[in-house]
């Protein structure tokens, strides 16, 4: 009798030994170091808004050891395993093309699991995403969902017969994402989640739908300019040029800048920002150097082979421009695409205007023999870096989508033109007729005192 009772009060005290809890996990798959920086700014903003579930990124064979530490240092479980190809890897042969995210079936050690794809920013905490039942995602668009983010209830039979069906199962988009909508094509019969309702569980293998707020795509947001549809607990960075970690997305894409803000609470106190700002620098001072060594040497020793004092100004407009474009581009290749905006954008504008400047003065050496002061060349980079900050600031203060983007596109042109004619006219055309008239002979009615 003792005995019982002892039980009884045992069971009273301690209702919950005799249900073990359900164990939870965050997972991501990362197969390029490109996604470096997002998968740490994924983990800092999941490790704040709750702390007590675990964040795993599955790696494949193609992460540095570099990358694997950086991610160790956010608190990440790191996993490595092989990336499962696609079998139409003949036509989709970029790294997003594959099957690796059905392993997660097959991580039985946890009992429900978040997948979270590394171009997205929670809101809030997500953790209520782990009720939603067996198998959960959001359909966008059409009757396909995205596998950007979805729940799933592991279970090892089912990860075996993925594995038999991948090569036959059809996949539209030749990814993961074509073959998780065949594998689970029911599911847009499926009900719609509610958070708000009573706890689901997850052991009655129900599939159910989730709201877009849980995988809000900006592509919304940005077509109905700039206004939000739904309350978003996720936001999901799907455009692919305008990811928020490429500078040259700002100041366009306001939604960027919640990431940003991440990223930078995520960076402080740690010397990344500095290490990232000094190597810019750096690289800046070594093209301006270089580039005036370049224009020293030919003003110096090369010999006017090709220089004719008479040079249309149809040629002069052409190379004006080609020598414009070119320095963009040749800027955009030095900025490292994933640096701080403010930084990499100072950068650039720098880069582009020493480039163009000196460029420009190296031609009118060698097209018409005429020396380029620096004092002219330093008035073009300060009007060309000018232009750039003005048009930035501008975009910057505009509040609704649609008239930013027309706004930066008339600054882009309107840039091009002004910079285009001002070095044109400072480099070319002035030290022309500087020098034409130098020892020009007075007319005879003239007199020198």
């Amino acid at each position: 009798m003792n005995a019982f009772i002892l039980g009884l009060l045992f069971l009273i005290t301690f209702p919950n030994e005799q249900v073990s809890a359900q164990k939870y996990a965050f997972v991501s798959v990362l197969s390029s170091n490109d996604f470096l920086i997002p998968a740490k700014v994924l983990a800092y903003r999941l490790k704040k808004l709750n702390s007590s579930i675990p964040y795993i990124i599955i790696v494949t064979q193609d992460i540095t050891e570099y990358s694997i530490n950086e991610l160790k240092q956010q608190g990440v479980i790191v996993r490595n395993d092989t990336k499962i190809d696609t079998p139409y890897i003949k036509t989709h042969k970029a790294r997003k093309y594959q099957y690796t995210k059905i392993r997660l079936w097959a991580m039985t050690e946890f009992d429900v699991i978040v997948h979270l794809d590394l171009d997205i920013l929670p809101t809030r905490d997500i953790s209520t995403l782990f009720e939603c039942g067996s198998f959960c995602a959001s359909f966008r668009h059409s009757d396909m969902f995205n596998s950007g983010v979805f729940v799933l209830k592991t279970n090892e039979t089912v990860f075996h017969d993925m594995e038999q069906h991948v090569a036959s199962a059809e996949s539209y988009d030749g990814g993961d994402q074509g073959f998780l909508n065949t594998y689970f094509s029911d599911l847009k019969f499926a009900p719609m989640y509610d958070p708000n309702k009573a706890p689901h569980t997850c052991e009655n293998y129900s599939m159910n739908r989730l709201s877009a707020q849980f995988n809000y795509d900006i592509g919304m947001y940005y077509l109905n300019n700039g206004r939000l549809l739904v309350d978003p607990a996720i936001f999901h960075y799907t455009l692919g040029p305008t990811k928020p970690w490429l500078w040259w997305t700002y100041p366009i894409f306001d939604l960027n800048w919640m990431w940003l803000d991440a990223r930078q609470e995520m960076e402080q106190g740690s010397s990344a920002d500095f290490d990232t700002c000094v190597s810019l620098a750096t690289t800046n001072c070594l093209l301006i150097v270089s580039l005036l060594v370049i224009k020293l040497v030919i003003e110096r020793f090369v010999v006017n082979v090709i220089s004719t004092r008479s040079v249309s100004s149809i040629e002069t407009h052409l190379v004006s421009q080609s020598i414009y474009l070119f320095s963009m581009w040749f800027a955009l290749k030095l900025a490292h695409p994933s640096a701080q905006p403010v930084a990499a954008w100072v950068f650039f504008t720098s880069n582009l205007a020493w480039t163009t400047s000196i460029l420009t003065a190296i031609y009118t050496r060698l097209r018409s023999g005429f020396d380029v002061k620096i004092q002219s060349i330093i008035s073009c980079v300060f009007f060309t870096m000018l232009c750039y900050a003005l048009a930035w600031l501008i975009v910057l203060q505009i509040s609704h989508f649609n008239t930013r983007v027309l706004t930066a596109i008339f600054f882009i042109l309107a840039q091009q033109i002004l910079i285009v004619m001002f070095i044109r006219h400072s480099l070319i055309v002035k030290p022309s007729r500087q020098q034409t008239h130098k020892y020009q002979i007075l007319p005879n009615n003239h007199y020198v005192a």
